[in-house]
């Protein structure tokens, strides 16, 4: 059995889409059969079908963690010019904003944010605070996002000004101030099984849900995610996903470019 049907055969029941898996997931998976000792994709194949553990794991095990700081810029300059000011104006300055990184891979999106709100915003808006957190079921993701060492093509979308300010050359790479490593909040998660914080004014969920997960799993994980946003509060994903017109009744494209959906479920 080659990658691809391995693929064909495990992935449909759990809900996710095959295609999207290529090189990168073929070696986790072969490291975890080699792990298991067996003898290939179609040994595993069996190996799933017959442990539930397992069949959840799936997921996480294929999952590619790709991530750049700033990954597509005009995103960032939406939001800076429209999104966040409109919100910290609608906010009481007791009232932090809730901005939530769903799959955080190493720290480069949720740290986006913080050094966009310190560089950007709270100049402008002194009182106004923000609080990030920042979720992933990788272990050593997380750790590797606490500790803030960078390589250089990680921050190739980085305006110069910020890598200047806020990262100090270190080890062949850079280090990121203490100060806004301070600002995101790092928690182990489960998305498949633990439940999503509510109440947040910004889910960002991109290459995830929406990328990897298809039928019923993908709709039970846009209610989950839309359970989590405030009435009107916004959902992030990335450029070159959709949610799919089956799911509009729970989120509703405000901007179809930048793929910015707003929570309609509770409004």
């Amino acid at each position: 059995m080659i990658f691809d049907e391995f693929l064909k055969r495990a992935c449909p029941p759990r809900g996710l889409d095959w295609r999207k898996y290529r090189r990168a997931s073929r070696r986790n998976v072969l490291s975890r059969i080699y792990q298991l000792g067996l003898g290939g994709f179609s040994e595993y194949a069996d190996y799933i079908d017959a442990n539930p553990l397992e069949a959840a794991f799936l997921p996480n095990l294929l999952r590619v963690t790709v991530s750049r700081f700033f990954r597509e810029t005009k995103l960032w300059d939406h939001l800076v010019a429209d999104i966040l000011p409109a919100m910290v104006a609608e906010h009481s300055a007791s009232r932090p904003l809730q901005v939530l990184h769903i799959g955080c891979c190493n720290g480069e999106e949720p740290y986006s944010m913080a050094l966009l709100w310190k560089n950007e915003i709270e100049p402008v808006f002194p009182g106004a605070g923000i609080s990030i957190t920042a979720l992933d079921i990788d272990r050593s993701c997380l750790d590797r996002a606490r500790e803030g060492w960078y390589q250089r093509k990680t921050l190739r979308e980085a305006p110069g000004d910020l890598l200047r300010k806020w990262f100090k050359p270190e080890e062949d790479g850079y280090r990121l101030h203490d100060e806004i490593r301070r600002m995101v909040n790092f928690r182990q998660f489960d998305l498949l099984k633990d439940d999503l914080p509510r109440e947040q004014d910004i889910v960002f969920c991109r290459y995830l849900v929406f990328t990897y997960f298809q039928g019923r799993r993908r709709r039970e994980l846009a209610e989950s995610i839309a359970r989590s946003l405030r009435p009107g509060g916004l959902l992030v994903l990335g450029q070159k996903e959709s949610i799919g017109p089956q799911k509009e009744d729970l989120l509703t494209p405000v901007h179809q470019t930048l793929k910015i959906y707003c929570n309609v479920s509770q409004a």
